[in-house]
């Protein structure tokens, strides 16, 4: 079965100290880990305004993480979200193979053409 590329989205609560963050973004790498993805990208975000307000919540930390993995994995990725008391929100999309590869190169191009 072939690794596909996909990006999860995940907003953290925003009562989250540094050191928690650091927790729950180490902890979704150990689930990534566990089911034998493997990971091409971090990128936090930061603490960012919600278009709305979740769970009584206005803002929350948003993180991106890019990976490659087997579709059964997303399923179990998107349990664990669910029962996580620190995640208010997650999106998970598959991209095309190609995307995770130019995460690789430099984004910025010198507008040729």
């Amino acid at each position: 079965m072939e690794l596909r590329c996909y990006e999860s989205v995940v907003i953290f609560a925003p009562e989250l100290e540094e050191a928690q963050l650091e927790e729950q973004v180490n902890w979704v790498k150990g689930l990534l880990e566990k089911g034998k993805a493997q990971l091409v990208d971090v990128e936090n975000w930061g603490r960012k305004r919600l278009a709305y307000e979740i769970e009584k919540k206005r803002e929350g930390f948003y993180v991106l993480f890019r990976f490659r993995a087997h579709g059964t994995l997303v399923e179990e990725l998107e349990k664990s979200y669910r029962l996580s008391g620190n995640v208010i929100r997650y999106l998970t999309v598959k991209r095309k193979d190609k995307e995770c590869e130019k995460v690789q190169e430099p984004e910025e191009t010198g507008g040729e053409g």
